[in-house]
């Protein structure tokens, strides 16, 4: 399991100004107070697999900025997916389908990897080098779980949304403490992904250096890998 930290609300405010500068229609925002989006994390300040995030979806009306949990459930054992590798999410039915009709974006402000050391695992931030928020590219799907006590609020259906982050071959600062990135999308990207004119190809070859740092906690703490 990873993680990434939550959003604070400027930056959610910022995310805002972004989404209504883009061409596509908001058709639903969840997050007009703070205290809704804050209230879709874990505790901690940071976000784990199977919470609900603030994310940015796209479907035929428009994009919504919503409440998804993290991590496409696994039907024939316990868990969750968290990401699909961009070399060979096309070919995985898993993934393929939705790269049609439930592309996604996820923000953030910074995310956590453990780098391999001989005394244990090194936790590490990874940030935007110009303290920017981070737009993580990912695919959603909408799954009926009548039994998932975290289906959406008010949704009778028992349809669950769920989000996982694309990863690639990690670059720059990143490679020197782990072999898998998030693939980040600047912000003139953001439009390009969500309708398709971005492919798995174009972000195999993209390239975003953010800048890494160890965390406080040493070589403390044993975590499964994110990326």
């Amino acid at each position: 399991s990873g993680r990434y930290t939550v959003l604070t609300e400027d930056e959610i405010i910022e995310i805002r100004e972004i989404l209504k500068k883009l061409s596509l229609r908001i058709v639903r925002d969840d997050f007009e107070e703070y205290d809704e989006a804050n209230a879709a994390y874990g505790d901690g300040g940071e976000v784990f697999p199977t919470n609900h995030a603030p994310v940015i979806t796209k479907n035929n009306d428009g994009i919504a900025f919503e409440s998804v949990k993290w991590g496409f459930k696994k039907w024939n054992s316990p868990g969750v997916i968290i990401y699909a590798r961009s070399e060979t999410m096309r070919n995985k039915s898993t993934f393929s389908k939705h790269l049609e009709t439930g592309r996604c974006v996820v923000p953030a402000g910074e995310f956590f990897e453990w780098e391999e050391l001989d005394t244990g695992k090194k936790k590490h931030y990874a940030k935007d080098r110009d303290g920017n928020l981070l737009f993580m590219a990912g695919l959603y799907r909408d799954v009926k779980d009548e039994n998932d006590p975290e289906a959406i609020q008010n949704d009778s259906s028992g349809i669950v949304r769920e989000f996982v982050i694309i990863t690639k071959e990690a670059t720059g600062e990143m490679a020197t403490i782990h072999d898998r990135m998030p693939v980040i999308l600047r912000v003139e990207q953001i439009e390009p992904w969500l309708t398709g004119v971005m492919t798995p190809e174009d972000i195999e070859k993209m390239e975003f250096d953010v800048s890494v740092n160890p965390c406080d906690e040493g070589n403390t703490e044993e975590q499964i890998s994110l990326f």
